[in-house]
């Protein structure tokens, strides 16, 4: 998840949508003041290499405790309660979301890494219960889409070029391959799903 300050936008962060990717990249184009949420310890490694690294995600509670006051995949209503009124209202908020049989393929590899379970019985027991519309509560408050452009995996690179136009972020369609390996059966999701 990123706030620009400098360029005045929240890039909300779903999850299996080269979210991270589409993260590295905007953060090259972060102020000091700007929030920038840590990621894995791999991909920070890609990110450090371009000068960049987590900032100003974390605050202090009444009692001086540290916490993290954004992270990862922080939902919009979460960040509406921390944020100023004014920039939640006037900053430009997108996001990105994907083809649902592909997304659920894509989170079938990265949560099954380690075991062997067949994929149909994954998807009956695992996925429609518990990722089905993590998405949409990421950039929905109260079930209404809370941001201004929701763009498609699908057209990632020339989505994100629209946004990059739209804030005048001097994008030159770099986008690293973040999280990419754990997916080995990369035929498109309409052949790989049974009737």
């Amino acid at each position: 998840m990123i706030i620009s300050y400098r360029y005045k936008f929240i890039f909300l962060k779903t999850k299996k949508t080269a979210g991270t990717s589409v993260e590295i990249s905007l953060s090259r184009f972060c102020g000091d003041d700007d929030v920038i949420t840590p990621i894995s310890l791999e991909d920070e490694a890609i990110r450090k290499l371009l000068g960049k690294r987590p900032q100003n995600y974390l605050d202090f509670d009444a009692h001086g405790n540290e916490y993290k006051k954004y992270f990862n995949h922080i939902t919009a209503k979460e960040i509406q309660s921390v944020i100023e009124p004014s920039t939640w209202d006037s900053y430009y908020k997108f996001c990105f979301e994907r083809n649902p049989f592909d997304r659920a393929i894509s989170r079938y590899y990265y949560s099954c890494r380690n075991k062997s379970i067949n994929f149909d019985n994954w998807l009956k027991n695992k996925y429609t219960n518990l990722f089905l519309k993590d998405n949409w509560n990421i950039y929905t408050i109260n079930d209404t889409v809370a941001v201004y452009f929701i763009g498609k995996y699908e057209n990632i690179r020339s989505d994100l070029t629209f946004v990059c136009q739209k804030l005048n972020i001097p994008f030159d369609g770099y986008l690293p391959k973040a999280k990419g390996f754990f997916r080995d059966d990369n035929r498109p999701y309409y052949e790989f799903l049974t009737a």
